[in-house]
């Protein structure tokens, strides 16, 4: 658990190995097995469904249900729980339910349908993907998914490869499938895809490897593209050097359904921690943008790290809520960021409504050749998990990492596996990682309570009705905090670590509390907990 040994070297040989496991799974030619029921052909959904990877379109991550609640929470217990099979590694899928079926992503990028109230299986998509086109999440060519859009009878992913794919809600058969950019060019994804007004959105990932960094809207019938953004100038033209990059995109785009505007995270600068060779801010490197969903056009900007040097990206997905300040109830946008800075936005320009608030261990110093303490770390702060929000508490509930590391510039890169890094992140000898887990109170900008947590967080959270927050961490613990107090009124071992959070949903007149299950590319890495794949679900006892 302890990455005395150094971070990097052992988290290389891992990662390896993995990667090679990953790919064997990989194979399958699209097939699928089984046929869903009639209710998950249904275009619609209930309050009942967790229809969106964020719940519903404000990506609150916060489920309307009572039924398990701070007075019950106790008697939780787990009623069913699936496999992938003996070769998937590594869980960053952030599940989907609908009409009765929940469906989960692999880290080899199939798609799985179960049954929502027994997890039997109903059908299962296995697309055909070449893993070695490029170098993959941590630069040492692990994939991992994040998860799936669905609209109407069709559901969409995005391969490791860089292709949207379209699927049958019915059958898990491939519909269509479209280039979404060129993976030969080091690019890669990570994201699940967001989709609105028949309009499908997607990023790209690869910051690290010198990639250019875009948002991307799709038609939803055809896979034709309608527009593209750039985050950043082409390479050697501004402030990009020649075979530069960055502002990539780890998380799906967030839309706000009244206002038509596609809000999206994106990532670090490139060459990552050499600043001379990119002069000024670095525009929109670790921004929270703001598009116009319908034609793509910038609205604004709020950059977070101006010139940053540490691998800081906006990666966390971006939540809509409402803030009252001084009374007056202002439209707002919040994001936390891999810097350990919570940031709450005005949604119509862009501005900070509070000053950012620091959620972890913060020192930041410019990297030099004799290597720099950096806190909290290039992995640290808050990578890509969800933060969630409860209208009850006015609070956002933030997934917090320290991790400090030693950033040392060689220009070269080796040993990093990532060719524009830049350097190399090393552990820092006898460092046990650890994390936080906060809920930050929305109408004044202040913590309404703050825990330290005995592993880094990186899956994220999830609020309900009844008054709880799960979340889970690195030793496999689901826990239910009270959302008021922070107090935890329950745990349970699951056996494998948390590299996601669950979702909520009631089917039958039953609440279900389901999590995908088996670790990140940071457990795998760092040697944090137990990794695999698997989905479980937990609901209170029947009564009779």
């Amino acid at each position: 658990m302890n990455p005395r040994g150094g971070w990097r070297t052992g988290g290389k040989l891992l990662l390896v190995a993995l990667a090679a496991a990953l790919a064997l799974a990989a194979c399958g030619g699209g097939a699928k097995t089984g046929s869903a029921n009639s209710a998950a052909q249904s275009a619609g959904g209930s309050s009942k469904d967790w229809l969106y990877v964020g719940h519903d379109r404000n990506n609150d991550r916060f489920a309307p249900e009572t039924q398990i609640n701070r007075s019950n929470v106790s008697r939780l217990t787990q009623v069913w729980s699936a496999g992938f099979g003996p070769q998937q590694y590594l869980m960053e899928s952030f599940p989907i339910e609908s009409g009765g079926v929940d469906y989960v992503t692999t880290s080899t990028d199939q798609v799985f349908a179960f049954k929502a109230t027994t997890g039997k299986l109903i059908w299962k998509y296995a697309p055909n993907v070449n893993f070695s086109l490029s170098t993959g999440v941590g630069g040492y060519g692990v994939s991992v998914n994040r998860g799936i859009a669905i609209s109407g009878s069709h559901v969409y992913v995005v391969s490791f490869d860089d292709r949207l794919h379209a699927l049958s809600r019915a059958t898990g058969e491939q519909l269509w499938s479209a280039q979404v950019t060129n993976p030969s060019a080091e690019a890669y994804e990570t994201t699940g895809p967001t989709v609105w007004n028949n309009m499908v959105f997607v990023g790209d990932s690869g910051s690290e490897d010198g990639v250019r960094g875009f948002v991307a809207a799709y038609n939803a019938t055809t896979g034709k593209q309608l527009w593209k953004f750039y985050t950043v100038p082409k390479a050697g033209t501004g402030w990009v050097p020649k075979n530069g990059g960055g502002g990539t995109v780890y998380f799906a785009p967030t839309v706000d359904t009244a206002t038509g505007t596609v809000y999206v995270g994106t990532g670090n600068p490139s060459p990552t921690i050499v600043g001379k060779e990119r002069p000024g801010p670095d525009l929109y490197t670790d921004s929270v943008l703001a598009l116009n969903a319908r034609t793509g056009k910038l609205l604004w900007y709020h950059q977070e790290i101006p010139h940053d040097l540490w691998d800081y990206d906006a990666e966390s997905p971006v939540v809509i809520f409402n803030a009252k300040v001084h009374g007056r109830t202002v439209p707002a946008v919040g994001e936390a960021g891999k810097s350990g800075y919570y940031f709450v936005l005005n949604a119509k320009t862009g501005r900070d409504i509070f000053p950012r608030l620091a959620f972890v261990k913060e020192h930041h110093t410019p990297p030099t050749s004799k290597g720099t303490v950096e806190c909290p770390g290039a992995v640290g702060g808050s990578q890509y998990a969800p933060v969630a929000y409860s209208p009850q508490t006015s609070a956002a509930y933030v997934s917090g990492i320290n991790l400090c590391m030693i950033l040392t510039v060689t220009r070269s890169g080796a040993g990093t596996g990532e060719k524009d890094f830049g350097g190399l992140r090393t552990s820092i000898p006898n460092q046990d990682p650890t994390g936080t887990f906060s809920a930050v109170n929305l109408n004044t900008g202040k913590f309404l309570w703050h825990r330290k947590m005995p592993t880094p967080m990186t899956g994220g959270s999830t609020a309900t009705a009844g008054g709880l927050v799960f979340t889970g961490d690195q030793h496999g613990n689901l826990y239910a905090f009270d959302a008021h107090t922070g107090k935890v009124l329950w745990k349970h071992n699951v056996g494998l670590a948390f590299g996601s959070a669950p979702i909520v949903y009631q089917r039958g007149g039953r609440e279900y509390v389901m999590a995908a299950v088996g670790g990140g590319a940071l457990t795998a890495s760092a040697h944090l907990g137990p990794i695999g794949a698997r989905v479980v679900a937990f609901a209170l006892p029947k009564q009779g």
